[in-house]
């Protein structure tokens, strides 16, 4: 409860009413009686204050300026559950937002404790919460009893059953309900909490009360009958009120505009009587005439109606800024606008901590002639420490809708279709002067669908994402086509990967503190995790198309400040997915490190935000709603990362006009595939920092200059941006004597609070990008085989995707026990751990292990150890463990395919577990039949599946019948066909016409029996 902010509109209030001196002289009465009430002696500073302003300033009149607090600010806690509180608080912040009242949407019980609660004037409950702790019961009781308000919203009086206290504070408790559609009597029309605000009838629970609570005064009753149950109530406790309703089961309610209101007028009259009074400082803009294409929701794609006409006109940085909400914890600070830089696209920083960005005024449709534009590279800096960028260096100019940038070495590497350019200062002057192409094919046809967000990774490549235009050319001699999805290359450009397929335009990639991939899509698919990479797939005969990345999140709606956004499709939705960012710095609370991650939405004005949690081998993200959300229609945030200060950077691409196409009737159609219009802008942007209230973010390292020590010593920053310009500029430098520093992080056993070891994960991935890890120095490979054994799971992960591909390699992989063992134990044994126990705790060490041994020299122990994996319904239920128990079973058919017919499935194994087991099967024993001389052994194979589990079986015929190639024709014994005459009474009948298919194919119809 902002408790100084409630005295000082009180304050304010009395000034405007003339009502301070009566104050001033009723303060020196007798018994301190004021206007005839007793003062109590909690607000006696509030007299004193009184008495020295009446001295000072008798005559002061009430003005409305900014030292008067113009806005009320609301928490709002939701959660899980059927009333879908998420869902219905967004049918309430656009309209509570245009009157003034900003609401932050909450699902974390950990936050109703004393700090966070005097952020806000005042909270609303709305769900199905239980579990009140004692600290969390003593902390809202006293932000009620100190003078701050709660509305209650139907259901939460159903919250907390545990808490007595709780059912008190609100006044009663849910009970019973039936459904119907009803209106209330008011009892008290008059009363502040619902004065003004208009009677309404809707579809909604009946809801019945117990434990009332007396102290209170009922508003409203619903009549059913003879009986009239109290509805809409309030109370007052210490120094703070309490607003309950039960309207608002769901959407019909609260979509109801009355419902809207009376929700407003509770909020307010919780706050106190100032935010009745108070003149709130409501959204203004000013507005133009123009013409933009509205496209009706739920009308098939392209549908345009009438043309919005009513135009906003743009902000000064300083305006547009007020306008953008962000949670208490955090202040939005600007640090470059239209004076620096115009149509920034992408950002990046260099070793000193300077801004480098990526400017466009030619995008989307100028197309220029030998692609010599007018847009250029800057680097913006802060020279005297106050937070602005003051000092502006184009380090290269004349070019033609550049995406994205990633530094390199003495410059920078740009993405500019259809090529990468590698821009070079070669005399340290800050001005490009050599330009080399590394390699081209990108295409040009559509401009939003082209490569963007290039990011140096884990591995000392340069990852990036591409949309729809896709990528056609040789790299490295080797000829490359893919369309959308996430890839990476050599920083030199002598070799290029496609390594995931998305399912639409993307323009998001990203890393956690592991080095794990995330990203997103334009269209619905926010967030994205990429497990495997394409490679794994493509070594699978016979697999056919690579899977596309699929969203993670339970939903993909956003939560804009206004109640109306343009979108062309996807509407409510993500529709213009920009970046994808996780917070992987130590300046914002704990609960951010490592979890939260960001998602730009320029249509919704908003930047998204999503918490990431393990899910198995993958992992899955909770819509947390907005990181920051504005009201000012051009706000269109496209980018965000975490800088060499810990604070989040946002560029703002600030334009009224994000949709590229489709193009409307009557339009013109660019030349980047954007529709024409002239209310694209080419002279505004704004570049903003989230910080931490709480922290410095004060950025005290530069590695410009730094020597090798130093720079091994920044590898272990708290800053994940320090570590991997530190892991660079080693890699970069190239040179060796760096490595006995290395070695030194790596055998360092210590662990953070997050289990991370980020100097020994560092280590080992520069080790790699220096060329270390080849197998030519012992001392760097025993490091890393002994890091097989860190405690930090991502070092152990590091260790198993860097260490060399060889027998080596392996057999310390294996020694090392991350894949169930079977290796006979000396001795006579009695017991045998069982396989479940024998799995690597950390399931993404296993995963990595699985690919890992994937593309090691063939091992009869992996196969096998395979085989006894995937018939665990865990692993087979997991889909990465899944794909990636395929990658290793497919390096090693043989012996797993030998392993596998000899497992019997649980008798209770349900249809789904059977299947996950069987794709795995199915797919391997397509890549068996299209591999060198299968038919040498498939007579083994087939004799086995007379006593085969049934599902394991029939997957491996129906995989040998898809691809046995027509021109291999096996030798049977007679013996062997015997014993097949009988398999077809064996198998289930839905195999049989694969038995068929291979018998024709084999010349010998009557091979499993006569058909």
């Amino acid at each position: 409860m902002k408790s100084t902010q409630k005295y000082y509109h009180l304050l304010m209030m009395m000034f405007k009413y003339g009502f301070m001196n009566s104050i001033y002289n009723s303060i020196l009465v007798k018994n301190m009686i004021v206007c005839n009430i007793t003062v109590r002696k909690k607000v006696f500073p509030f007299l004193m204050l009184c008495i020295l302003l009446s001295t000072v300033q008798q005559g002061l009149a009430f003005q409305e300026s900014s030292e008067v607090a113009s806005k009320i600010e609301i928490l709002f806690l939701g959660g899980d559950g059927h009333h879908q509180p998420m869902e219905r608080s967004q049918q309430l912040i656009p309209y509570l937002a245009s009157r003034g009242i900003y609401i932050h949407y909450t699902h974390r019980m950990e936050d109703l404790n004393p700090d966070r609660l005097n952020q806000f004037d005042g909270l609303i409950f709305y769900g199905n919460q239980t579990g009140l702790s004692g600290k969390q019961e003593s902390a809202l009781l006293n932000f009620v009893n100190n003078g701050g308000g709660l509305v209650a919203i139907h259901s939460a009086s159903a919250m907390f059953p545990e808490s007595d206290a709780y059912i008190n504070l609100i006044g009663g408790a849910f009970k019973a309900h039936g459904t119907g559609t009803f209106s209330t009597k008011r009892l008290l029309p008059d009363h502040p909490a619902i004065q003004g605000v208009s009677s309404f009838e809707s579809w909604d629970e009946t809801y019945v009360h117990m434990k009332h609570n007396p102290d209170k005064e009922v508003l409203s009753v619903r009549v059913e009958g003879q009986h009239e149950e109290p509805w809409t109530w309030v109370r007052e406790q210490g120094d703070g009120r309490v607003f309950y309703t039960a309207w608002g089961h769901d959407q019909r309610t609260w979509g109801k505009e009355e419902f809207k209101q009376l929700i407003e007028q509770g909020v307010k009259w919780t706050v106190g009587d100032w935010a009745l009074e108070a003149e709130l400082d409501m959204p203004s803009f000013t507005f133009g005439e123009g013409e933009l294409p509205y496209y009706p929701p739920g009308e098939p794609w392209g549908t345009v109606g009438d043309p919005i006409t009513k135009i906003q006109n743009p902000l000064t940085p300083e305006e547009s800024q007020k306008h953008i909400l962000v949670d208490p914890d955090f202040e939005v600070q600007l640090f470059a606008s239209e004076d620096q830089v115009i149509n920034p696209i992408d950002l990046t920083w260099d070793e000193q901590g300077r801004l480098w960005v990526t400017e466009t005024v030619d995008y989307p449709n100028k197309f220029t002639e030998n692609r010599e534009g007018n847009d250029r590279i800057k680097i913006l800096e802060d020279t005297n420490g106050d937070g602005k960028a003051d000092k502006v260096t184009v380090f290269a100019e004349g070019l033609n809708i550049p995406t994205s940038l990633a530094l390199y070495k003495d410059g920078v590497i740009v993405s500019q279709s259809p090529d990468f350019i590698y821009f070079k200062d070669t005399n340290g002057d800050d001005k490009a002067d050599e330009r080399e192409v590394l390699f081209t094919g990108w295409g040009t046809f559509d401009t939003h669908a082209g490569p963007s967000n290039l990011r140096y990774g884990f591995d000392n490549q340069i990852w990036g994402t591409v949309g729809y235009s896709a990528f056609e050319g040789t790299v490295g001699g080797k000829e490359y086509r893919f369309s959308s999805g996430f890839y990476r290359f050599q920083p030199d450009g002598s070799d290029l990967e496609y390594i995931s397929n998305t399912t639409n335009n993307t323009w998001g990639i990203g890393f956690n503190e592991e080095g794990v991939i995330f990203g997103s899509t334009a269209n619905r698919d926010v967030p994205l995790h990429s497990a495997i990479p394409n490679r794994f797939y493509n070594n699978i005969r016979g697999f056919g198309q690579t899977p596309r990345l699929q969203m993670i999140a339970n939903s993909n709606r956003i939560y804009p400040l206004l109640d109306e956004v343009r979108q062309v499709d996807q509407h409510g939705r993500y529709t213009s997915g920009s970046g994808f960012e996780m917070y992987t710095a130590r300046d914002f609370p704990k609960e951010y490190w490592n979890k939260h991650a960001f998602i730009a939405e320029p249509t919704g004005h908003l930047l998204g935000e999503f918490l990431i949690e393990e899910d198995g081998s993958s992992f899955k993200a909770k819509n947390l709603g907005s990181m920051l959300a504005s009201q000012d229609e051009w706000f269109s945030p496209i980018q965000s990362r975490v800088g060499p200060d810990g604070a989040l950077w946002v560029v703002d691409w600030y334009n009224l006009v994000i949709q590229h196409n489709p193009t409307p009737e009557g339009r013109e159609t660019g030349e980047g595939n954007a529709y024409v219009n002239d209310l694209r802008d080419q002279d505004h942007a704004r570049i903003y920092r989230i910080v931490n209230k709480n922290a410095d973010h004060t950025q005290n390292i530069n590695l410009k200059d730094a020597s090798a020590e130093e720079l091994a010593n920044a590898l272990t920053n708290d800053n994940m941006f320090w570590r991997l310009t530190a892991q660079r500029l080693l890699v970069e430098r190239g040179d060796l004597d760096v490595v006995p520093h290395l070695i030194s992080l790596i055998e360092n056993e210590s662990i953070d609070e997050l289990e991370l070891n980020p100097g020994a994960l560092h280590s080992i991935w520069t080790l790699k990008g220096l060329g270390a890890l080849d197998g030519s120095n012992s001392d760097v490979t025993d490091a890393v085989i002994s890091a097989l054994y860190h405690p930090a799971p991502s070092v152990r992960r590091a260790a198993l995707m860097t260490l060399p591909r060889t027998e080596e390699s392996l057999q310390a992989i294996l020694a090392a026990d991350f894949l169930p063992n079977l290796s006979v134990v000396p001795g006579e044994m009695n017991y045998t751990l069982p396989v479940e126990q024998m799995l690597a705790s950390n399931i993404q060490v296993r995963l990595a292990a699985l690919l890992a041994v994937a593309e090691m020299p063939a091992s009869d122990q992996v196969g096998k150890s395979v085989a006894e994996l995937i018939v665990l319904e865990r692993s087979a239920k997991d889909k990465a463990i899944q794909h990636a128990s395929m990658a290793a079973a497919a390096n090693n058919e043989i012996s797993f395919l030998d392993q596998i017919l000899q497992k019997q499935l649980p008798e209770n194994a349900d249809s789904t577990y059977k299947a996950n087991v069987g794709f795995v099967v199915e797919n391997i024993a397509s890549h068996y039949a299209l591999g060198d001389s299968p038919g040498n052994s498939v007579s083994d194979f087939l004799v086995q599946l007379t006593s085969a589990d049934s599902a394991i079986a029939s997957a491996f015929v129906t995989g040998l019948a898809a691809e046995w190639p027509d021109d291999s024709v096996p030798e049977f014994s007679a013996e062997v066909s015997s014993q097949l005459s009988g398999l077809r009474d064996v198998l289930p009948e839905d195999v049989h016409e694969h038995l068929n298919t291979l018998a024709e194919t084999w010349g010998n119809p009557n091979l499993f029996g006569t058909p």
